[in-house]
């Protein structure tokens, strides 16, 4: 058995036994998130009751989630009884944490979790799924799940801060895997929530940067780049990658698609790689960075578990470096090279240049 990055690990009966019973783990620790468990105990250790009394809870329900939580190894049981986070609640778990994955963590069981339970419905028919989301209106058709998402602030919030998170330390990796010595401008097409334009502005100084999205995400980077103090160097516009973007956009000397082109089928990325390269000066560099599979789709776990999940939402896909390498050999790119990241817990990055 591998790990979603390719990794073996053990794999024995008690290990299958384990797996089928992920989604109630899943649940366990969804249902300590949703009543803010870690965050009531981040300042000191509390006992059942005055947990429950703090947190609006049963004191029957509090007991039983916190025996689980013990178990799973997540909180640790004093005498008292009293309760506190053990180390990696008290950094991941709570919304304060040093390396907080909560949005994460919520995203995954608001955006993902409910679609996953419909898998078999989309292997059967090949349709995404988005009529499961809680938050979509059954009274008419879901539209695509951006729209969707926009449609509901908080939602839309969400995905910026755990997409944020998903993407920490792939900027500056990228700057370090990438010469932007003679680079002045980068376009960031799809940017989100702004996290790789934060992390390339603060490992390239001389870097001026425009990073583009929607306007729900424009306004969240905004303010997230305005509490950086970089405003001054990375400018947000609103723009659709399924649009035409030549009348909107400057020639730029890199652009960077990160998590972008997944979203979309083999004929929309086709028409959106195109526009692209029509913004690159001569010269000029396209970076992608995406979660890519091993050759002949042979692995790892992760790029196949995203796959699916653009089964279920996007009705886009995850790619081998071979069909990588076709799409921008197409699109008139040439120069293609690889940097496969997964071993350090990041997305892949490929380059390509415009002759």
């Amino acid at each position: 058995m591998i790990d979603l990055r390719g990794q073996p690990v053990p794999c024995t009966a008690a290990t299958l036994q384990l797996l089928t019973c992920a989604p109630l783990l899943g649940s366990v620790l969804g249902a300590a998130l949703d009543v803010q468990l870690f965050d009531h105990l981040a300042a000191r250790p509390l006992g059942a009751e005055e947990l429950a009394a703090r947190a609006g809870l049963s004191v029957e329900g509090t007991r039983r989630l916190l025996t689980a939580l013990v178990a799973l190894g997540l909180i640790e049981q004093l005498e008292g009884p009293r309760f506190r986070n053990g180390a990696l609640a008290a950094a991941a778990l709570t919304r304060e944490g040093e390396d907080s994955l909560v949005p994460l963590l919520l995203h995954q069981r608001r955006h993902v979790d409910s679609l996953f339970a419909h898998l078999g419905q989309a292997v059967r028919t090949g349709q995404t799924q988005l009529e499961h989301w809680p938050f979509v209106d059954p009274s008419r058709p879901a539209g695509d799940p951006y729209t969707e998402l926009a449609r509901r602030p908080e939602e839309y919030a969400l995905l910026m801060r755990a997409m944020d998170i998903a993407s920490r330390g792939v900027g500056r990796l990228l700057a370090e895997q990438v010469d932007f010595t003679q680079v002045r401008r980068l376009v960031d097409l799809g940017g989100g929530g702004g996290q790789m334009a934060l992390e390339l502005a603060q490992a390239v100084p001389h870097l001026s940067i425009e990073l583009v999205d929607t306007p729900p995400a424009r306004a969240y980077a905004s303010e997230r780049i305005a509490r950086a103090g970089l405003a001054g160097r990375i400018r947000c516009t609103t723009a659709d990658l399924r649009s035409e973007l030549a009348g909107t956009l400057e020639p730029a000397d890199v652009i960077l698609m990160s998590g972008v082109l997944s979203d979309f089928v083999a004929a929309e990325r086709a028409r959106i790689l195109a526009r692209v390269v029509s913004l690159l000066r001569p010269g000029g560099l396209l970076l992608i960075s995406e979660t890519l599979f091993r050759s002949e789709r042979k692995g790892p776990l992760l790029p196949a578990l995203l796959s699916l999940f653009m089964l279920l939402s996007t009705g886009g896909d995850n790619f081998t470096p071979e069909e990588m390498k076709e799409m921008l050999l197409a699109a008139g790119l040439v120069d293609i090279r690889f940097f496969f990241n997964g071993e350090r817990g990041l997305r892949d990055l490929t380059v390509a240049q415009r002759p």
